[in-house]
């Protein structure tokens, strides 16, 4: 039976049979896995807190070939975020954040960045950037891992460059300029293209520098819509958050 180990963050448990657990984990070179937690459910159990939301763990592991799940065998705690995640202000935004990786990256999709896009997050959320410059900071980068953000500064249509002002196409698959805008009612201001730009190269401990210059609460709702078109589900955790209020 083949063993292995791997660093991961936990994105959310359910209980499986009388004292077991199905874990999901975003591992940092396998994507995400599915994983049984064998006696998970009793008070006194193996892996303690290294189960909660968001928490990174070194866990090591057995499969059959045969079987889709892999067994957790032990682990050992790398950082807890329990009092980040659990608290009040961030709470649903985590939910949401676990959600849209459970439901739009691909099991076993190994892109590391996906990984260490999870950890700024938690890092800077710990060192204060506000949590909604953040969470438009990771809908922007988990579109472009997955190859569907458009380039902010060419016309999908015409190429036209340079843009200062844009229009999000209907099928979220490009950006129009004036001239080739048709029916289209998502606009990006000059501002909003300078952002998505410059998060091509730049870290998210430098986003209070946007903190005034650009609608995030309005581009969050665009960026979700993204996902939610392609993926082609609905993201049920938004409904708490005050941007989709």
């Amino acid at each position: 039976m083949p063993i292995a180990a791997t660093r991961a963050f936990v994105l959310g448990t359910t209980p499986y049979f009388e004292q077991d657990k199905l874990v999901h984990l975003l591992t940092e070179y396998r994507g995400i896995l599915k994983a049984i937690a064998p006696g998970a459910l009793k008070n006194k159990n193996r892996f303690g807190s290294m189960l909660e939301l968001f928490t990174e763990a070194e866990f090591q592991y057995y499969w059959k070939e045969e079987k889709e799940l892999i067994t957790l065998s032990k682990g050992d705690l790398v950082k807890s975020y329990f009092n980040l995640v659990s608290d009040p202000g961030n709470i649903f935004y985590f939910y949401l954040l676990a959600e849209i990786l459970l439901r739009f990256v691909p099991y076993n999709h190994n892109d590391s960045r996906i990984y260490r896009l999870v950890r700024a997050f938690l890092e800077n959320r710990a060192e204060g950037i506000e949590m909604n410059l953040l969470f438009l900071y990771f809908l922007v980068w988990i579109l472009r891992i997955e190859g569907l953000m458009f380039s902010p500064g060419i016309c999908h249509n015409c190429f036209a460059k340079d843009l200062r002002q844009a229009w999000l196409k209907i099928d979220f698959r490009g950006i129009l300029c004036s001239r080739c805008k048709t029916d289209e009612n998502v606009m990006f201001t000059g501002s909003d293209l300078e952002f998505l730009a410059w998060t091509e190269k730049h870290a998210p401990k430098e986003l209070e520098v946007w903190k005034e210059k650009i609608d995030c609460a309005g581009l969050i709702r665009i960026f979700k819509q993204m996902i939610e078109y392609h993926a082609e589900l609905s993201l049920k955790s938004s409904q708490y958050l005050p941007e989709f209020m």
